[in-house]
């Protein structure tokens, strides 16, 4: 069987847009976003997907135009719409006082809803592997998170799909090498001043000499908290019909009784979801914060 096959097999079919769907595929022109949009190529055929090639320049290196424009020539060599975009990141994270990667991460999938919306698609497709998977776990720990951060990134996500999340950076590099493909080497992936990077590169070899399948590990302990956390959501969702209501725009009332008497855990939940409904996100909302 051929690694193209082999690969398409470890795609979990289950979690597929549906036929005649739209996708947005987010592409850098890095490797594992040019494998993904080949192998989504070959899929398309069967499941009558439209793929679109979405690719947002950040400005953050002098060669970023020519990413932009290698994706473009990639796009149009397979037929498929490209559609582009591009802000100075390292502005806007001045103007909104976030780190660099914050800013770049919020610029850039900002706009890429807005795509999803202009073209109805389905999905927002993009090409995080079981590495970037294990990165962001590590990070999300050492920042103090909890159950959803240790539930990493997850495959389906509203409307971001993520399919290569069981699949290494290797094999996707080992597919282009067999496929004659080209890609785009990102030289700041390699600059330690950012905390991905200093965790690809520094911490986790070292936590691989002590567990060298610890991407594999990560990755199944993120699925079995993400079952949780889907579980825990059920929970908190009927628990918030029973004991709390919104008085107006901007209030929601709980029945102290029945809030009081609930699990310490329970209440630090319900407060998150009292808070997500009224501001549209819990974003940086901490344990601190419930405290208080």
């Amino acid at each position: 069987m051929e690694l193209k096959d082999k690969l398409i097999l470890r795609l979990d079919s289950q979690n597929f847009p549906s036929q005649g769907a739209t996708l947005i595929m987010a592409v850098s022109g890095g490797v594992d976003s040019v494998v993904l949009l080949h192998l989504l190529y070959l899929l398309a055929v069967q499941y009558e997907w439209e793929i679109i090639v979405a690719h947002f320049d950040h400005q953050l290196r002098a060669t970023s135009s020519r990413d932009a424009k290698f994706v473009e020539n990639l796009a149009k060599s397979l037929g498929l719409k490209f559609v582009s975009d591009t802000t100075d990141v390292n502005k806007l994270a001045k103007t909104k006082k976030l780190t660099i990667e914050e800013a770049g991460r919020w610029a850039r999938y900002n706009w890429l809803q807005k795509m999803a919306q202009k073209y109805r698609a389905e999905v927002i497709t993009l090409a995080h592997t079981a590495n970037d998977q294990a990165e962001t776990i590590i990070m999300n720990w050492l920042r103090g998170g909890l159950m959803r951060a240790l539930a990493g990134m997850r495959l389906r996500e509203n409307n971001l799909w993520r399919p290569l999340l069981s699949i290494s950076k290797n094999e996707l590099v080992e597919f282009a090498k067999i496929y004659h493909l080209e890609f785009r080497e990102d030289t700041s992936n390699n600059d330690l001043v950012y905390t991905r990077n200093l965790i690809r590169h520094q911490i986790l070899p070292v936590l691989e000499k002590v567990n060298p399948g610890l991407r594999e590990v990560l990755g199944r302990n993120a699925n079995s908290w993400g079952e949780l956390e889907d579980c825990l959501s059920h929970l908190t969702q009927d628990t918030y019909k029973k004991v709390a209501s919104k008085s107006s725009a901007d209030t929601i009332n709980f029945k102290e009784l029945s809030f009081r008497q609930l699990d310490k855990f329970m209440q630090n939940e319900l407060l998150l979801l009292a808070i997500q409904q009224l501001q549209g996100d819990r974003q940086d909302i901490k344990r601190v914060h419930l405290d208080e």
